[in-house]
């Protein structure tokens, strides 16, 4: 049987990636090696960052999608901290509460929860 394993990016910081997708976000800190980072969070997909020029970095139609336990909470900790936002929490037609920001290296995310029924 296939499974996914994790999503592979490359970043210009393994510094700034760590603090926003483990100190900012929370999501555990896996791998850590020279050069990368694997990040996980409970049973679910992990992503392993490697740390590159700027010129390899980016991906334009790309959009990560992290689920958080409330996700007004977490977008106001995230803007707080600085962190570039796009859309403000809003619920969806498909069940969940989306909000967009931005990491570090311009890479666009969604993070959500199941909306309240």
């Amino acid at each position: 049987m296939t499974h996914l394993s994790h999503l592979f990016v490359h970043v210009t910081s393994l510094d700034a990636t760590r603090h926003f997708y483990v100190e900012l976000l929370g999501l555990e800190a896996l791998v850590e090696q020279d050069g990368y980072l694997r990040v996980g969070g409970g049973d679910g997909f992990h992503i392993g960052f490697e740390e590159r020029e700027w010129s390899d970095v980016g991906a334009p139609g790309m959009e990560l999608a992290v689920r958080v336990d409330d996700v007004d909470a977490a977008y106001r900790q995230l803007r707080e901290a600085g962190v570039q936002v796009g859309l403000p929490p809003e619920d969806q037609e498909w069940g969940a509460r989306h909000a967009w920001l931005y990491d570090p290296d311009g890479y666009r995310l969604s993070i959500y929860s199941p909306s309240a029924s």
